[in-house]
């Protein structure tokens, strides 16, 4: 599922994406044409100056050096070698190796190493490196490397490296490494690593990670890490190592180790290879492979090797060895029960405690002792 999410809004956001890979980055044989008022390097220029500082504006840059100040460009560059700008680029696409500053483009801003200061580009702001400080692309927000600080893309964030800070992805929030900070994806949270922060997914947050936080999706939280805070998936919360805090899901709550805390799974709670511990509650079943140590309560059943505090069920509880207490339809306790049993039916092959209901069975219990109505009791 997570490949899959990820393949689509990386297809999708290249769409919107202007890649500066499709400049030509060669030397050209540039004209280095200008009107440059009053010296060759400072005040207004009027053309291809190559390196300048104060107002300069070009229909179309080639092979610049560096401008200080503000830079209006009419086209995209014909070629980009090792250029910086520093102050305010303007124009339909403003292109160079750094960008440092207040960056506007008119349909995108491109960046070959990195984007620093405020940039903006009405269909995409892309880098090859970084991009750092208030970033907006009204389509789509695009980084080989790290993302940091205020993120917005209309349709989605895309970074090759991590997404840090406040993020916004209209559709989507994709990175290969962390995404951290105040995390909003529309349709969803992508992250090869970990997610942390406050982060929700319209319809999922994925991560290859762990996912730590205040996490909400509306459809499922899937880690292939551990999930650790407070979890609200609204089908599913699904974890490949342990879920940990206050953890609710519609459907249910799935991991294939540990589940701690208050955990509520609208149909099931399973926890594949270790134990469940805390207030569990679904109106469907409780299936723990090993351990269930607190308070169980479940609508159909509750099947556990172990049972260490109190378990509530409608229909059938089965236990290898049960201490404390149950509560139970039919109770079935396949070796000790160590407490008291409260069912129609109660079954323990070796009982060290009390059984209440209409039947009774204790094995290890002599003659008429092992099957009694309303009370049966070994001690």
């Amino acid at each position: 599922m997570r490949n899959f999410i990820l393949a689509f809004l990386l297809v999708t956001a290249s769409i919107f994406a202007q890649n500066e890979d499709t400049l030509d980055t060669t030397n050209f044989d540039c004209s280095n044409w200008s009107l440059d008022i009053p010296t060759s390097n400072s005040g207004i220029s009027f053309g291809n100056s190559q390196n300048f500082n104060g107002l300069r504006f070009n229909y179309r840059d080639c092979n610049v050096g560096t401008i200080n100040g503000l830079n209006f460009t009419m086209w995209e560059p014909q070629s980009v070698v090792n250029s910086e700008v520093n102050g305010i680029s303007f124009g339909i696409a403003p292109v160079a190796t750094r960008l440092n500053g207040i960056n506007i483009g008119l349909a995108a801003v491109v960046a070959e190493e990195e984007m620093n200061g405020i940039n903006f580009g009405l269909f995409s702001a892309v880098s090859d490196g970084y991009i750092r400080g208030i970033n907006i692309g009204g389509l789509a927000l695009v980084s080989e490397n790290e993302m940091l600080g205020i993120n917005l893309g209309g349709l989605a964030l895309v970074s090759g490296n991590s997404i840090s800070g406040l993020n916004f992805g209209g559709l989507a929030l994709v990175a290969n490494n962390n995404i951290s900070g105040l995390n909003i994806g529309g349709f969803a949270l992508v992250s090869e690593a970990n997610i942390t922060g406050i982060n929700f997914g319209g319809l999922a947050s994925v991560a290859g990670g762990n996912i730590t936080g205040i996490n909400f999706a509306s459809l499922a939280l899937v880690s292939e890490g551990s999930i650790v805070g407070f979890n609200f998936g609204g089908l599913a919360v699904v974890s490949s190592a342990g879920i940990t805090g206050i953890n609710i899901s519609g459907l249910a709550l799935v991991s294939e180790n540990s589940i701690k805390g208050l955990n509520f799974g609208g149909l099931s709670i399973v926890s594949g290879d270790n134990s469940l511990f805390g207030l569990s509650v679904t109106l469907g079943q409780i299936n723990v492979a090993n351990s269930v140590s607190g308070i169980a309560i479940s609508g159909y059943k509750t099947d556990a090797k172990n049972l260490t505090g109190m378990n509530f069920t409608l229909a059938w509880t089965e236990f290898d060895n049960m201490t404390g207490f149950t509560l139970a339809g039919y109770n079935k306790i396949y070796n000790n029960q160590s407490g008291l049993a409260i069912g129609i039916v109660n079954f323990a092959e070796n009982l060290n405690g009390f059984q209440i209901g209409l039947i009774n069975i204790a094995n290890n219990n002599s003659g008429i002792f092992k099957i009694l109505p309303f009370l049966n009791a070994h001690l």
